[in-house]
């Protein structure tokens, strides 16, 4: 097949989960336009060929695209069985499964009238299923190659029915767990060819032993010995990548450097954790951002994504001799399966990027072999720093504790980390790169893989804020910290969610704490954010305590304001009676004497009078009562006391 008859112009094409049109193709070399941008990447016609076979390169799918009147004869009667088999099975509610695979091979054997030793085995119409789904299900594609002559290859020589006989054996009898060895799988091979009685000629023990050891170590480990007897032997096992072009494979960590940092005052704030992300092709350091946790967190990996993502201003980083020119978006950003890179916002956050993630076991560096050999890199060039104590696997021993070799600030440690990156190991040339800088292979590349850049930058700082959930109310909207968030968008959300059963649910939604004027809230339906602002008009460009401290002057606790003003009142109350009480006294017949007022002959007469009139009533009063109380005692009969004698 040629290369014209797979990619044409004008063609749109998926690659590595990005589409690209085909602008401009020659016999060597093709131009890709990203959709809907103005960004152009110039890639080789071999190196799409070599993509598309590995299944990181899909077409779209119209059967249009392939010429088939090159094909003979006899090849478009192997497309027409491969397309009877294939299509029946992919009607079956479960391909992949034994049921399925035998009532598609008696069904379509019964209509293409094909005796039973010629019909295919379960395994290799499985093995075609896969191709044919991995292939955008074009059938073309499982033909074999009639590039080279089958008499060169020793394998073509095994006929058809040997070689469906040989798989058999292998994956039902040697692929299962303590299966039996080689010779007792050729023992097997030959009971059955016998059993059989193929008109073919029994495999020689040579020729299967070939095959067997032609299969994957690993796959061959794990069917036999389990995923731990597997994970052992991958880890073992040189691996080499297949990298063609920038931002193809980025890989992201974080590692934890031992040494105590101080603040401006002197104070020790801990121990910093440096996320980094590598582009594998060049080797370069796109993103870097250190952090001072006790854990890794997820505003940090958003963070070390901004930064490798943004273009780097040259006034941030005057201390620098050499420009920091790697920036661009990711295509494939491995990670490990830790909390930081692996939850809703970053899933939320790489979705609009339109990055795809690809999230490995923790503790397996070989899956990550180049950011774990960079962190090993960088440690080694802090030896000598101030304050570092080493990596802690190390187990060195100090005379005293690490706190007290703190010497170096944050800012001060993060520009030494920036020079380590990019004046020393970004002009250092690499084995790996043929001699040749990290540096180097970006500026020669970055033509034909330009930095894709995001329009909307402010994307960042929505993810940077403090994540919370909340339940949307059907009026009030969403409460945080006594603040209502509301709006006409807000409110059909909800009613979308109440169709399918959904607002019961919480909603994550991102706050600024430095400024309460609006959320942004994430729709659960296509994760597309959605700004929702206060319901209070005076929250602009203030915080949460400042509107806790304005609502609790507005509206204070009055209770215990109220008692101290009724006890106060009271106490005023008490002495102005005192006040009264004396006053009272000097009032004759309802007029006040003043000290200050001169007395009159007729006010002394009066005053006199009234004494004596009082002096006069207190003493009938004690006579009549004096005589009262003889009365009394003498009605009262005398008490007697009596004594007990012994």
């Amino acid at each position: 097949m040629t290369r014209q008859q797979i990619f044409k112009t004008n063609m749109v094409i998926t690659r590595s989960n990005r589409d690209y049109k085909i602008t401009m193709m020659n016999d060597d070399l093709v131009t890709l336009q990203v959709l809907n941008s103005d960004n152009y990447q110039i890639v080789s016609v071999d190196q799409l060929l070599s993509e598309y076979q590995l299944s990181t390169l899909t077409l779209p799918v119209f059967n249009s695209n392939v010429d088939h009147s090159w094909l003979t004869q006899q090849q478009c009667d192997q497309i027409k069985r491969y397309n009877t088999y294939l299509n029946f099975l992919d009607k079956q509610r479960f391909p992949a499964s034994e049921d399925a695979l035998k009532l598609t091979i008696e069904t379509c054997g019964e209509v293409l009238n094909e005796p039973l030793n010629y019909r295919p085995s379960a395994s290799t119409l499985r093995r075609w299923y896969k191709k044919w789904r991995v292939n955008n299900r074009h059938t073309i594609y499982l033909l074999k190659s009639n590039k080279h002559d089958p008499s060169l290859h020793q394998s073509n020589r095994i006929p058809a029915q040997m070689r469906q006989l040989v798989n058999d054996v292998i994956e039902s009898d040697y692929l299962t767990l303590n299966g039996p060895n080689i010779a007792q799988c050729y023992k097997i091979l030959t009971y059955r060819h016998h059993q059989m009685d193929l008109d073919c000629k029994m495999l020689s023990k040579s020729t299967f032993y070939r095959e067997i050891n032609k299969l994957d170590k690993n796959i061959v480990v794990k069917k036999r010995e389990g995923a731990t007897s597997a994970n052992k032997n991958r880890r073992n096992a040189t691996q080499q990548y297949q990298v063609n072009g920038l931002f193809e494979r980025c890989e992201m960590d974080a590692v934890h450097v031992n040494i105590y940092l101080l603040n401006e005052h002197g104070e020790i704030i801990g121990k910093p954790i440096i996320f980094l992300i590598i582009d594998v092709y060049s080797r370069c350091i796109l993103g870097m951002h250190i952090s001072i946790q006790d854990a890794e967190t997820t505003d940090a990996a958003v963070s070390v994504l901004r930064h490798a993502i943004l273009p780097k201003p040259a006034e941030n980083y005057t201390y620098l001799a050499n420009k920091w020119a790697c920036h661009g978006t990711p295509i494939n950003l491995y990670v490990d399966s830790g909390s930081s890179f692996i939850n809703d916002s970053m899933n939320s956050l790489l979705a609009q990027l339109k990055i795809t993630r690809v999230a490995g076991p923790s503790r397996q560096p070989w899956k990550r072999p180049f950011i774990e050999r960079f962190n090993g890199t960088l440690r080694n060039k802090l030896k000598g720093i101030p304050g570092y104590l080493g990596k802690k696997s190390d187990r060195q021993t100090f005379d005293k504790a690490g706190k007290h070799y703190a010497t170096l600030t944050l800012p001060e440690f993060e520009k030494i980390v920036c020079i380590l990156i990019n004046d020393e190991y970004h002009q250092e040339r690499h084995a790996g790169l043929n001699n040749q800088s990290p540096i180097e292979v970006w500026t020669k590349n970055i033509a034909y893989c330009p930095a894709i850049v995001p329009s909307n930058v402010a994307i960042f700082d929505m993810y940077l804020r403090l994540q919370a959930l909340g339940k949307i109310q059907q009026t009030k909207g969403i409460q945080y910290k006594k603040q209502f968030f509301n709006s006409h968008e807000l409110r059909q959300l909800h009613r979308s969610l109440q169709i399918k059963n959904l607002h019961q649910d919480k909603v994550i939604f991102y706050v600024d704490k430095l400024d309460a004027s609006n959320i942004v809230v994430i729709n659960p339906l296509n994760n597309s954010p959605l700004v929702v602002q206060n319901t209070c008009i005076s929250s602009h460009m203030k915080t949460f305590e400042q509107l806790k401290y304005t609502a609790s002057v507005t509206r204070p606790n009055n209770a215990k304001t109220q008692i101290k003003e009724i006890t106060k009142a009271a106490e005023l109350r008490k002495k102005q009676a005192s006040k009264d009480k004396i006053l009272t006294k000097n009032i004759i017949n309802n007029e006040i004497i003043s000290l200050d007022q001169a007395l009159e002959p007729s006010m002394i007469e009066k005053m006199f009078t009234k004494r004596q009139t009082a002096a006069f009533s207190e003493l009938t009063s004690s006579t009549e009562e004096s005589n009262n109380n003889t009365e009394v005692q003498q009605k009262r009969p005398p008490k007697i006391i009596r004594y007990k004698t012994k």
